[in-house]
């Protein structure tokens, strides 16, 4: 009976002692992101379905001196999404929707496109929607302008002609448009508030007291207030107030609550672990972006230092800045949530790297020294040279040789990468890091792939001379009558420019006849139209946005 006794109060004060351990080494960890004095973070981390690390550092209110703890509430942006995708699969689950449904059965306001748009596209990321963020550009809204979520369903509902037929492409990988139609479907057929909703039918059932949706600016008790940091701190409110795609407050607390559902029975659970799902088209194809493959939870998974997949997503709006890392394989999540002006990406991945720095098989940083690299002559490099376009995206980019490597650089960009040779025509970009980005060459293209992701095509064009364009043909006012925008192009030192009075100027540059780019979002791409050979409107063609047209009134 001694002896049981003893073994009894060992393990104990072993296990007391590894757990002391950990934290003092995850605090060493957090030491140099934070400041008692200062805004500052929470942060987990989660083993085998088990809090092992819950922690706050830093202040919730500068003024107040209250500090942060693990019951702190902070913004978590785009995490929001996947509870706004979870209310749409409780739905289905209880027969009140089917995926095969129409949009407009349930949004009847939205136009009659010419193809069917179903529940199922929106979930998939396959809508042919806008993507919201540069429209937002277009119309000149900014960071500081309070922006509604009634003002984001007014611009959805503008567009009459979709990208592409739902179910045929993936959306830009980042689009927000699809999650907000999901949230008023969820309104629609509870005849409730999404807020209601979301609490009554998600957060109360995950025990996530502390959980919400808001954005009526209504005070939360032990909220963090959101600051932006430089060489003084000052309130930094969030003006962005659409639901679903972000505005969910919460706790470290509680998001170790919701991230232990995925080793439970409880209720829910199963439906949240459909989250891990990847998105698909409706052939079955998944959507491997340059960030990874999309899930339905609108997590990016992609290899990890040799291990086959890491989960992965962030949320950044105003001052509030969080970030997840989950590594299936080994039931490992670490996350931060702040308030403090950051991305907060390093934290949190610092707190997983050490969760998983005996499983990892690869190095932190590429080794290239130990990569078998192929020498090309000078002659067999200049073959590559050129400038290449990806019309599709509006994106332009320089190859070159310097110092016998080969070089890629984004045209009139400063920032040069240099490309080392896999093979006669497979290069490996050189970058820090371990994400291995490769580029192939054939002939008069290229293709650009990274983390396992589809190929971008880039396409060799010979640039125009803009001596030899008629740039006054350009010169005019345009309109679009989704969103009864007018743009002014106008001649400025010789160059093709638009302004307004709430940006500077943005100066264009000619790619071939009537194509243009800028080093702005929207503007990304433009091409020109002609009737008898008369320039009569232009296409916007960027990330998310294509065939946006403008026609000429003046």
């Amino acid at each position: 009976m001694r002896k049981l006794i003893l073994l009894i109060l060992l393990t104990s004060f072993t296990g007391y002692s590894q757990s002391k351990n950990l934290d003092e080494k995850l605090d060493s960890l957090l030491a140099n992101y934070v400041n008692a004095n200062k805004p500052g973070l929470a942060a987990g981390v989660i083993k085998d379905g088990k809090v092992v690390y819950l922690k706050g550092f830093g202040l919730e209110d500068i003024e107040t001196k209250k500090p942060i703890t693990i019951q702190t509430k902070f913004q978590v942006d785009d995490l929001a999404k996947q509870f706004t995708v979870l209310a749409i699969l409780l739905l289905e689950q209880e027969g009140k929707l089917s995926l095969e449904d129409d949009v407009r059965k349930y949004l009847p306001s939205l136009p009659e496109y010419s193809f069917t748009l179903k529940v199922k596209h929106l979930l998939n990321h396959t809508s042919g929607l806008h993507t919201l963020h540069p429209l937002k550009e277009l119309l000149n809204i900014r960071s500081t302008d309070v922006f509604t979520h009634e003002d984001a369903i007014n611009i959805i509902s503008s567009q009459k002609k979709l990208n592409f037929k739902p179910g045929t492409q993936f959306s830009y990988h980042t689009s927000d448009t699809e999650v907000l139609l999901m949230v008023e479907i969820v309104k629609s057929i509870s005849k409730q508030t999404f807020q209601e909703f979301t609490k009554k039918q998600l957060f109360e059932p995950m025990e996530m007291k502390n959980t919400s949706f808001n954005n009526s600016r209504n005070i939360l008790s032990n909220l963090a207030k959101s600051y932006s940091i430089d060489e003084k701190t000052n309130y930094n409110p969030v003006n962005d107030l659409t639901l679903g795609v972000s505005n969910l407050y919460t706790t470290v607390e509680d998001f170790a609550k919701w991230f232990q559902l995925y080793y439970t029975n409880k209720k829910l659970s199963d439906l949240v672990k459909k989250l891990d799902a990847y998105v698909t088209l409706d052939s079955g194809k998944e959507f491997a972006s340059t960030w990874g493959k999309l899930t339905l939870g609108r997590y990016f998974d992609h290899p990890e230092r040799g291990l086959p997949k890491m989960s992965w997503q962030y949320g950044l709006v105003a001052g509030y800045g969080a970030n997840v890392f989950r590594y299936q394989s080994h039931d490992v999540v670490s996350f931060v949530l702040g308030n403090n002006n950051r991305y907060n990406g390093m934290p949190a991945g610092l707190l997983g790297n050490h969760m998983m720095e005996k499983e990892f098989t690869e190095p932190a940083e590429i080794e290239y020294s130990e990569i078998d690299f192929k020498t090309l002559s000078k002659r067999d490099l200049k073959n590559f040279e050129g400038v290449y376009w990806d019309k599709t995206n509006s994106l332009v980019r320089e190859i070159y040789v310097k110092n016998d490597t080969l070089r890629y650089k984004r045209l009139e960009s400063n920032r040069e990468t240099a490309l080392l040779a896999l093979g006669n025509n497979k290069f490996q970009f050189y970058l820090r890091g371990d994400t291995e980005v490769f580029i192939t060459f054939t002939k008069n293209t290229f293709e650009v792939s990274s983390l396992g992701s589809d190929v971008s095509v880039y396409n060799k064009v010979d640039l125009v001379d803009p001596n030899t364009l008629h740039l006054s043909d350009y010169v005019g006012h345009y309109y679009n009558k989704e969103l009864d925008v007018i743009v002014k192009f106008s001649l400025k030192e010789s160059v093709l420019t638009v302004s307004n009075l709430k940006t500077e100027t943005i100066r264009f540059y000619p790619i071939v006849k009537d194509a243009f780019r800028s080093n702005t979002y929207i503007y990304s791409g433009v091409q020109f139209t002609r009737k008898n050979n008369k320039v009569n409107g232009f296409n916007i063609n960027t990330d998310g946005v294509k065939e946006l047209f403008f026609e000429r009134i003046l």
